[in-house]
């Protein structure tokens, strides 16, 4: 008796542990405006038109999709970015779904941090290394510099190359 009360406990127990959702909650996540997704307003319209060109004419030509995401400190912290950014890829749901080939560009001028979450068939072509690189040899000096969009134009421009 005492045995079926132990199995029914752990039994609870482990359909409890179970039903937990995943520490990210979806709700949390606002809806993409676009490829381009401005939540810190730090890039003019122009700039937004621009970048939503470049990717839109990049996933026309390759079908890889590419979101940029600017985060303001309200909506996450620098201790969660990656995991953020990586829970907003998939509930956006950047990439063909067969071929898991979306990127998210997350960025956070106020954080200062960014992260480039590629799908698995995108780790493939470029390894995370590679990811890497680009952000220090391309996004990083414009920002350095103040200029966001600029770092984030050649930035672009240099992952795309990787790409195709």
């Amino acid at each position: 008796m005492k045995y079926i009360y132990i199995l029914t406990f752990f039994s609870c127990f482990a359909i409890s542990a179970y039903g937990q959702k995943n520490t990210q909650n979806y709700q949390s996540y606002p809806l993409p405006k676009g490829w381009i997704s401005d939540f810190e307003n730090i890039l003019t319209e122009k700039e937004e038109s621009t970048l939503d060109s470049l990717v839109s004419s990049f996933e026309r030509q390759t079908k890889i999709e590419i979101a940029i995401v600017t985060l303001d400190s309200s909506m996450t912290s620098k201790e969660n970015f990656f995991n953020y950014t990586l829970g907003m890829a998939n509930y956006w749901g950047i990439g063909k779904k067969d071929l898991n080939n979306g990127i998210l560009i997350g960025i956070s001028s106020s954080l200062r941090i960014i992260r480039i979450q590629n799908g698995y068939g995108i780790e493939k072509i470029l390894t995370d290394l590679e990811t890497k690189k680009i952000i220090s040899d391309y996004f990083i000096p414009d920002f350095k510099k103040g200029n966001i969009f600029n770092g984030i134009k050649i930035g672009t421009i240099e992952l795309m190359k990787k790409l195709r």
